[in-house]
């Protein structure tokens, strides 16, 4: 905010005060009219305001809604005041229909009304023009969301009440601490050439890479939120995985992916658990004791005119045999020195994770022309349709327990399933475009609908982030 906006604002309760109104408004035609107490919810708690009646709706005071939302107002000189929240300036002038947001125009339902020296104007039009989150129910009843929300690009959860959102811009990354009943957001880490947070079980730490490979733990316990370093190897990790006790972390090296190391997180200690020779692993998954292994290997394609450059347009790849495949390893067995494969299929298998003993696995199945499946395949090969009769649009792990993405014609239907039995159970259908369902051990359900996160809480959506 600049320096002539800092020394012109003030709190509304002082900006909006009758005498400044009315020498602000001295030619605007003022009208009189009684006033009357009216409740709304602001960020779920119950705030009086003053209400008016006026052609037969209900309108309420801008100065009270501001007062409640957050709003800074200044008198302005044009016979009208302009708020300022989130980022945003909003222009009012009474007795018109016509607001200025940051210079632009906005037709209002309801004309601004100036009422012995105050603004009224209806709910839905405040909601609409200060760009908050807000419901005005078919009973008049009034509720508003003025938290200030990030935008996220990606979201996992810390723990039961907390996500870490990450935002993603020209410059890098940003990543933030998200309250999950509130959106309330605290900074923790901004790069633009680190990899992505990966939170430990117990949502205390979370580690990442820079670019050389070094490995580094935040704690995010502590709201300085430092930084330390772990490993100073510089081997390329494409992916990092905490163990269950949070003592060490996997990771797959190089980059192709092709060994799997070990990080003591103590003393920096590494120690190989396979080397096999076979590159492109990915979708690293870890039992909780640290013996069994599931990972995808997706081979690439084969240039079939090696004496063309390979970025020509009429180069030609056998993408034969490239299709997915998911792999285990028991580096408990003696003498184990490779990875068993598990799937040969040709399907596309978009892994969804594996159980904390190691017995299965899961992916979605895509299959181009037919609705997609939700498949289990265990430490032996054995392959099982969980969801075979309905489209699965994405699914997450929590525990023992998938949430899966369905397809229900105009709306989007989410489900339960035990995935020890596969019984499953409807949770809900969804409206709006729901991308992504995210979940943890002990964590309520998060869903991405429209590009904004919602977690599901008590059968209701709270949005906790912004589009």
């Amino acid at each position: 905010m600049s320096m002539k906006k800092t020394l012109m604002i003030s709190a509304l309760a002082a900006a909006l005060s009758t005498s400044a109104i009315g020498v602000a408004s001295a030619a605007t035609p003022q009208q009189t009219a009684a006033t009357v107490p009216f409740n709304v919810m602001v960020n779920n708690s119950s705030v009086q305001v003053r209400s008016i009646q006026a052609d037969g709706a209900t309108l309420l005071s801008v100065r009270d809604l501001g007062s409640a939302t957050g709003a800074l107002f200044v008198v302005n000189v044009k016979s009208g005041v302009t708020a300022y929240i989130h980022g945003h300036s909003i222009e009012l002038h009474a007795n018109s229909a016509t607001t200025l947001v940051d210079g632009e125009p906005v037709e209002l339902e309801q004309a601004v009304v100036n009422v012995n020296g105050s603004y009224y104007m209806a709910a839905e039009d405040f909601i609409g023009a200060f760009d908050l989150d807000g419901t005005v129910s078919d009973a008049g009843e009034v509720a508003i969301d003025a938290i200030e929300k990030i935008h996220a690009d990606d979201i996992v959860w810390i723990n039961g009440s907390q996500l870490l959102a990450s935002s993603l811009s020209e410059e890098g990354r940003t990543d933030y601490i998200v309250d999950a009943a509130t959106g309330v957001y605290a900074k923790v880490f901004s790069s633009d050439s680190a990899s992505d947070l990966t939170i430990s079980p117990d949502g205390k730490k979370a580690a990442y890479t820079d670019d050389n490979g070094v490995v580094y733990v935040i704690d995010l316990t502590n709201k300085s939120f430092n930084s330390q370093t772990v490993s100073t190897d510089i081997s390329i990790k494409p992916e990092l995985v905490w163990s269950a006790d949070g003592s060490a972390i996997y990771f797959l090296q190089s980059d192709k992916g092709t060994v799997i190391q070990k990080l003591n997180v103590a003393d920096g200690k590494l120690t190989q658990v396979l080397n096999d020779k076979v590159d492109y692993k990915s979708n690293l998954n870890v039992s909780a004791d640290g013996t069994k292994f599931f990972y995808v290997v997706t081979k690439p394609g084969a240039v079939t005119a090696p004496d063309k450059p390979v970025d020509q347009d009429d180069v030609a790849i056998d993408t034969t045999g490239t299709e997915p495949q998911v792999y285990f390893f028991d580096a408990s067995v003696k003498d184990a020195s490779a990875g068993k494969k598990l799937t040969a299929t040709t399907d596309d298998k978009v892994f969804v994770g594996a159980l904390a003993d190691g017995s299965k696995a899961f992916y979605v199945s895509v299959v181009d022309g037919q609705p997609s499946s939700l498949v289990s395949v265990a430490a032996d090969g054995t392959v099982t349709k969980v969801i075979g009769d309905k489209d699965v649009l994405q699914a997450t792990l929590a525990g023992d327990i998938i949430y899966a993405l369905t397809d229900a014609g105009s709306q989007t239907a989410l489900y339960e399933i035990n995935a020890a039995s596969g019984a499953s159970k409807l949770v809900g259908n969804i409206d709006g475009n729901v991308s992504e369902v995210v979940a943890a051990p002990g964590t309520p359900v998060a869903l991405v609908i429209d590009d904004a996160t919602y977690v599901l809480n008590n059968g209701s959506l709270v949005k906790v982030t912004n589009e």
